[in-house]
């Protein structure tokens, strides 16, 4: 039976004498299916999510730069500024700085990066005859186990990898060039210890020509220059852009969708421009909603505490009152949860002005009886955990409706109030604050000092 096109590329790569699988090219095209799945005691796989991983490899000085991007269905996903990147690898195709590639799987309502292993083995030159077949780097052994054929026939090294904390990996390397990761599996652990199994195969490896890689190139550019622009932190798990954000990502969508059109990176680009016309729309819903309530009499209020104390709006008459709803939850403590903690700082720092915080953990559980118990739990164990100093009230929902549920809207708690000594709505912001950590909540410290001076 005759081969396929794309069968003779691939063993033509595969084949290729030496560590350098590029050769003459000016890139290697790599594609993976990946898999997630839950290990059962009986040792059955239930799947919890699918993945691929697209690759594309270039030379760089004395070794490697590596783009990718990453799909994912099921079980959680990153949003889509984390969904590509790149690797700058070294002569022996480490990874500077440790970078790697990651999944994001939703387990119980936590969110997990999954490190992934790269498409380049780092340890060619371990797989030599003339080497020693197990080795340590870091905190991982390794040993080369066996040789096989793994994949439509292909020969490969096995090798088993282990760490101090009991996970482990095997890896099928190709025996050819010693360098091209065939497929991969690995333990992963989540929740309170439950076992995962990870899984990459390679399904495409193909060299792309000059011409080729310039059209690949001029979307990814795009990509990783909006990406530069955005500076968000690294594994950050929020989809939500800031309004500097969303303005930088409207400048290019138009030119991204045109220079990926007919690659692989089409896609994204479609989600891109989708997800800021969302949040684009979302966010002139927000304002719409700051501008009905800002100057505006606050609404009468009322809250019962975590210690069963009543607050409320007559007894707060005259002063300078900052509302904060938010879905208060100690589990997950998920960021930016440290943003309450910024807030007890600034309660404590301008407490002296007569300013009074007030944090209102909103959660509809509050309403049942048989879930309202565990919903206060919750809240506790973030006020212990974050050990708070202002007052948190209770609100099933209807109290944030009179100021404005955002929820309905699309966007997301916190919603922060600044109510003046007259009852007016001094301040109105949807969402977390965009911070600086020697900073803190510089925006709403400076709306409180304002009603301070004015008062």
């Amino acid at each position: 039976m005759l081969a396929t096109v794309g069968q003779l590329m691939l063993m033509t790569v595969l084949m290729a004498p030496g560590p350098d699988i590029i050769g003459d090219n000016a890139a290697l095209e790599l594609r993976y299916a990946g898999t997630l799945a839950k290990v059962g005691r009986n040792g059955t796989e239930q799947p919890l999510k699918k993945f691929t991983l697209y690759s594309v490899i270039t030379k760089q000085g004395d070794g490697k730069r590596l783009a990718y991007l990453t799909d994912e269905r099921g079980g959680g996903s990153w949003a889509w500024p984390e969904r590509f990147g790149t690797l700058d690898l070294n002569a022996k195709n480490a990874a500077a700085n440790g970078a790697t590639i990651r999944v994001l799987a939703d387990h119980e309502g936590v969110p997990h990066p999954i490190n992934i292993r790269q498409p380049i083995f780092e340890f060619a030159d371990k797989l030599s005859e003339d080497e020693e077949l197990d080795w340590t780097s870091g905190q991982s052994s390794y040993e080369v186990a066996e040789e096989t054929k793994r994949l439509k026939d292909r020969e490969c090294h096995i090798v088993r990898v282990s760490t101090n904390n009991g996970r482990k990996q095997r890896l099928w390397i190709s025996k050819a060039d010693k360098t091209l990761l065939v497929a991969a599996e690995q333990q992963v652990f989540m929740g309170r210890g439950e076992e995962f199994l990870l899984k990459l195969d390679l399904e495409s490896a193909k060299p792309v020509d000059v011409a080729a890689f310039e059209k690949l190139n001029k979307p990814l550019q795009t990509l990783l220059d909006l990406k530069s622009q955005f500076n968000r932190p690294d594994g950050e798990t929020k989809a939500e852009l800031n309004p500097e954000q969303i303005a930088s990502a409207q400048k290019v969508i138009g030119s991204l969708e045109k220079q990926a059109e007919g690659t692989p990176f089409a896609t994204l680009a479609a989600v891109v421009n989708r997800d800021v016309k969302a949040q684009t729309q979302r966010t002139d819903d927000v304002e719409s909603l700051a501008k009905k309530f800002v100057g505006q009499a606050a609404p009468a209020f009322e809250v019962t505490t975590l210690d069963k104390k009543t607050i409320n709006s007559k007894d707060l008459a005259g002063k300078i009152v900052v509302l904060h709803f938010w879905d208060y939850e100690g589990e997950p403590l998920a960021e930016p949860y440290g943003q309450v903690g910024y807030l007890d700082f600034l309660s404590n720092k301008r407490k002296k002005f007569g300013i009074e915080v007030v944090g209102v953990a909103v959660n509809e559980s509050f309403s049942d009886g048989t879930k309202a118990s565990g919903a206060l739990r919750s809240v506790r164990k973030l006020r212990e955990f974050m050990n708070l100093s202002y007052p948190i009230g209770t609100d099933d929902s209807t109290l944030l409706a009179k100021f404005g549920d955002p929820r309905k809207l699309g966007a997301k708690l916190p919603l922060w109030v600044v109510i003046n000594p007259d009852g007016k709505i001094a301040h109105y912001h949807v969402g977390f604050y965009v911070i600086k950590p020697d900073e803190g909540l510089r925006p709403l410290d400076e709306a409180v000092m304002k009603q301070i001076k004015t008062k």
